[in-house]
């Protein structure tokens, strides 16, 4: 009786009933070449991508030349100005002693009427900006990306506490780390 009850089971397994094993041999070749065509097609992505911003950075300098000929007043190349008074922050120490930034930054409005709010927000402003600074370690702002993705955050940090216009720009006219 025992033998016919195995008999059945091999013959569903035969005929289909039963689930078949894939070795795992085949598993790991097909989850290996899955990886390399999915590595291959993002490379070639970025390679293709890359190149692609390239162009498209190099034409975008052309685009905001002006020509110095139809200039007539330089004062008209920028958009109203204002200057902070300078900021001494400590950075986040890194394990190589204690660090301070000096900076000054000015910040370029959309229009003359902005530099009403920005006198009345100041104390915000400088806050925000303090707090930003100083949660920074000298690793982060030393570099020319560093000093760009800082630019950035202060941009952001700006904008957010104003109301009735926004900066167009930030500029460092002093950065020193000691």
């Amino acid at each position: 009786m025992a033998d016919k009850a195995e008999n059945k089971e091999e013959a569903v397994a035969e005929e289909g009933g039963g689930k078949k094993k894939l070795p795992i041999w085949v598993i790991i070749l097909i989850a290996s070449q899955v990886v390399v065509l999915g590595g291959a097609i993002v490379a070639f992505k970025m390679i293709s991508g890359s190149s692609h911003e390239e162009k498209h950075e190099e034409a975008s300098p052309a685009e905001q030349k002006v020509d110095p000929a139809k200039v007539t007043d330089p004062k008209t190349l920028t958009g109203p100005q204002y200057d902070l008074a300078p900021f001494v922050v400590n950075l986040i120490d890194d394990g190589r002693g204690a660090r301070y930034l000096k900076i000054e930054i000015k910040f370029e409005l959309e229009s003359e009427a902005l530099k009403a709010e920005i006198d009345t927000r100041i104390s915000q402003m400088r806050d925000e900006l303090l707090t930003l600074l100083s949660s920074k370690r000298q690793t982060d702002i030393e570099t020319s990306d560093g000093k760009r993705i800082l630019k950035d955050e202060l941009f952001t940090r700006v904008n957010k506490v104003l109301v009735t216009g926004r900066i167009k720009r930030v500029y460092f006219t002093e950065f020193v780390i000691q």
